[in-house]
């Protein structure tokens, strides 16, 4: 059987960090009923650049990316299911969750997180698993 597997972007192409840096990466995968997306770091929208700053603003960022790229295609963060999210700090992890509680108030989606070496002096890089509709 053959599997239904499409690759997915965000509607601002400045988000399309695998087109930009010429990289074989997807921002998103939708298969089945789900949507799969890649590990995302804090990107400017407004020209694509990495977006250095504090774990509160790179965390804010990464999310408003993710919420942009689940509503390009039909999503919503309200329908993710899944987050696993790389700090490179865990002595960071409360400066994380205070932003993170923003986006996810109430009912917030199975999550694993975990301390790693990030590169390019980011801080944060989150991957998530939604419903596609």
């Amino acid at each position: 059987m053959p599997l239904n597997r499409t690759v997915i972007e965000p509607a601002n192409e400045n988000l399309n960090v695998s087109r930009k840096l010429k990289i074989p990466h997807s921002p998103g995968i939708r298969a089945g009923d789900f949507l799969f997306l890649s590990g995302m770091v804090s990107v400017d929208p407004t020209n694509g650049e990495r977006s250095h700053g504090t774990m509160a603003h790179e965390t804010r960022q990464i999310l408003e990316n993710m919420r942009h790229l689940l509503e390009s295609n039909g999503s919503s963060l309200d329908r993710v299911v899944k987050v696993n999210v790389l700090l490179h700090d865990m002595l960071e992890f409360d400066n994380m969750n205070a932003v993170y509680r923003e986006f996810f108030p109430t009912d917030a989606p199975a999550r694993t997180t975990c301390g790693v070496q990030l590169g390019f002096g980011l801080k944060i890089e989150i991957e998530c698993v939604a419903l596609a509709s």
